[in-house]
């Protein structure tokens, strides 16, 4: 009985793929994609790899040991936390042959099977199926879950899966039709890698064209019961969502999580190179939110990209979704074709022949902005329009700078037609290039052009009283400053808290009232002060933020007893300025969140002004004081200097060294880049 035991124990690790997890690296999930290139009969396949390893994160080269690897362009990687310690994602592209097995320096092994022949149905080569790479996924010992394998294919053939060294039959069990897996709540916690083949078939046939492998790694953690995972809500894509993505288009998803039994500590996401995720935010009772943004670039090869993502608590683990990008192809532009960017009228310029547009309603012509005209004649099609008009939108693609527009033909009609239509982006990509001269100049708008006539004020009032009264009554603080509150609380009573409103009139969409520096003095001259906010971020106990639904608006709660005010007034001096984001997919940063990626988020600000109080009164029944309102243009005024001497224009956020972008030594080189499509 005892060697049947053994014999089983040890049949059940080696079907299981369980792990040892004492080295430094290891691998937590790789997925290989192969395309064919575009001669017909080549034996060459490019190959899209991803692969994802344990913390601390390696280089490249760590990770493959084929030397192609290191030559390949690869993204900064992202990174999760769960499993622990943590994990990052690295990519690369190369071509390999079409019957390969890549070994990485990880461990794993990776076969990949293409047929490069001419299908006799399409008359075309096959498009080999695509598989996505999810975050590593969990899941509770004793608790049934499906976990789907996400699987596309171009051509539309019959796609199964199957097992790639052993079938895990023991404890998951694998859905081949369907490529779902699901883990019957068996096997004891631990680490456990699945191979899974992922192959094409044509209708009727037995013998698959081609053939991806994917390897993930399952964690199962020991769990009391099987309490409601993190749940999906509100716009977030559904799994095998498909977004069709044009050249130079930016996409952006909103991803919503909702979680009653722990908190969401991430929302773990793979995608492609460039894909820009946002801080994780608080949205509502027991949500988190994360948005998504990724500009399609113009030598964007793969025709399917996928985006995966699951929410993770300290023990629980959502669904995972993943969704896929399909990047429309375009044709080449015809000849005659005259497409231009007019660097000293920052304008967009293209000519097209008429002759290709044959079957095309040429009135039917239309840019981003309706009322933008379009001309043509019996020859040409003409469109000029400004950088910053006709719908044109400014994105940012690596360090370069986007400027896009797209030509198309728009039916008024809502009727089906037969008749052609045409689509045609269009961009201008300014490198972000110094010049060894002035050779060009950019004006940046004013201050007010831009923010228009502001003004900023202070004002003081009890908790749940004043303007904002219903969102101060019951405030929603920083979840970082939970624990401090409480511990100011239980040393003040409620006569010794007050709540330090800072307002802005400005009536921009999308502005942000940054606050910085803020100090208290018992006298009106400020000589002797204490600090209340150091760059927007709190000092010591005695203040905490409440969040508004006013980005123009700050509310700060001053708990009074642990400022140690000898006197019945105090004066308060806060600096202030204002931000708006290029895109419309950021926030301006947040200080107390570390520096930004400067190469990421673009935002312009105005002037740093300081704003002072008039006296406050700290006596038991405390009243709205009068408060002394700043307006940019009162410079004259001392309470009204600026604490900084120029406007920060248009820059990266926190990142000086990128400012040469827009000053005057500054040299664009611009292109314009085209395609077209014409769809039936």
């Amino acid at each position: 009985m005892w060697v049947n035991l053994r014999s089983a124990l040890r049949s059940l690790v080696l079907s299981l793929g369980l792990l040892s997890r004492n080295s430094e690296g290891f691998s937590l999930g790789a997925a290989v994609n192969i395309e064919p290139l575009d001669q017909a009969g080549s034996e060459q396949v490019r190959a899209d790899y991803s692969v994802l390893s344990s913390l601390p994160c390696p280089t490249l080269d760590k990770v493959c040991n084929e030397g192609t690897c290191t030559a390949q362009l690869s993204s900064a990687p992202l990174k999760g936390l769960f499993p622990s310690p943590g994990w990052c994602l690295h990519q690369w592209q190369t071509s390999i042959s079409s019957n390969y097995t890549t070994t990485l320096q990880l461990g794993v092994s990776l076969y990949t099977r293409a047929d490069p022949s001419i299908r006799a149905d399409t008359e075309h080569m096959n498009q080999p199926p695509h598989v996505a790479l999810p975050p590593p996924i969990r899941v509770r010992a004793g608790c049934r879950q499906e976990i789907p394998v996400y699987v596309m294919d171009l051509d539309g053939d019959v796609v199964r899966c199957h097992y790639g060294r052993t079938e895990l039959s023991q404890f998951l069990q694998l859905n081949e039709e369907t490529c779902t897996l699901l883990y019957e709540g068996g096997a004891a916690v631990g680490q456990y890698t699945v191979e899974i083949m992922v192959e094409d078939f044509p209708q009727m046939e037995l013998k698959p064209f081609s053939t991806v492998p994917l390897q993930l790694l399952i964690t199962i953690e020991s769990e009391s019961g099987c309490p409601a995972v993190p749940e999906f809500a509100g716009v977030s894509p559904v799994g095998g969502a498909v977004f069709h993505v044009l050249p130079f288009e930016e996409l952006q998803v909103n991803i919503t999580v909702h979680s009653t039994e722990q908190t969401v500590s991430e929302i773990a996401v793979i995608g492609p190179e460039g894909l820009f995720i946002s801080p994780m935010e608080t949205v509502g009772n027991f949500q988190r939110s994360i948005s998504l943004s990724w500009v399609r670039g113009p030598n964007q090869s793969s025709r399917l990209i996928s985006v995966c993502f699951a929410a993770n608590t300290q023990s629980l683990q959502s669904e995972v979704r993943c969704m896929w990008l399909q990047l429309t192809q375009m044709d080449p532009l015809p000849s005659g074709t005259e497409l231009r960017c007019l660097e000293r009228e920052l304008q967009m310029s293209v000519v097209l022949p008429v002759s290709f547009l044959e079957y095309v309603p040429l009135s039917d012509l239309q840019l981003n902005d309706p009322s933008c005209p379009v001309f043509h004649n019996t020859t040409h099609i003409t469109s000029t329009f400004s950088l910053t008009a006709c719908g044109t939108k400014r994105l940012h693609l690596g360090s370069e700078l986007l400027y896009t527009n797209t030509l198309r033909s728009v039916n008024p009609n809502s009727t089906i037609s037969r008749l052609a239509s045409l689509v045609l982006p269009l961009a201008c990509r300014i490198p972000g290039q110094q010049a060894r001269g002035p050779s060009f100049r950019i004006s940046v708008p004013s201050e007010v052009e831009i923010f228009g006539a502001v003004s900023f004020w202070l004002e003081f009032h009890p908790p749940g009283e004043g303007p904002l009264a219903t969102e101060t009554r019951q405030p929603r603080l920083r979840t970082s400053q939970l624990v401090r509150a409480a511990r100011a609380l239980t040393r003040a009573n409620r006569m010794d808290t007050l709540d330090l409103h800072v307002f802005s009139n400005c009536s921009l969409a999308r502005a942000e009232l940054m606050v910085g520096r803020c100090v208290e003095s018992e006298t009106q001259d400020f000589l002797n002060t204490q600090p209340l906010l150091n760059q927007g971020c709190l000092s010591g106990n005695s203040t905490v933020e409440i969040l508004t639904s006013t980005p123009t608006v700050r509310v700060y709660r001053l708990y009074l007893g642990s400022l140690n005010i000898k006197g019945d007034t105090m004066f308060v001096e806060c600096q202030v300025h204002l931000c708006v984001t290029t895109k419309q997919s950021q926030r301006c940063s947040d200080p107390c969140s570390g520096p930004a990626d400067p190469a990421i988020i673009d935002n312009i600000q105005t002037q740093t002004y300081s704003v002072r109080s008039g006296p406050v009164l700290l006596v038991n029944k405390v009243t709205q004081t009068s408060t002394t309102t700043v307006k940019p243009s009162q410079t004259a005024k001392p309470v009204a200097q600026p604490a900084t001497s120029q406007m920060t224009g248009i820059t990266a956020s926190r990142a000086p060294d990128r400012t040469a972008l827009w000053v005057n030594s500054v040299k664009l080189a611009v292109f314009i880049l085209a395609s077209y499509a014409l769809l039936p």
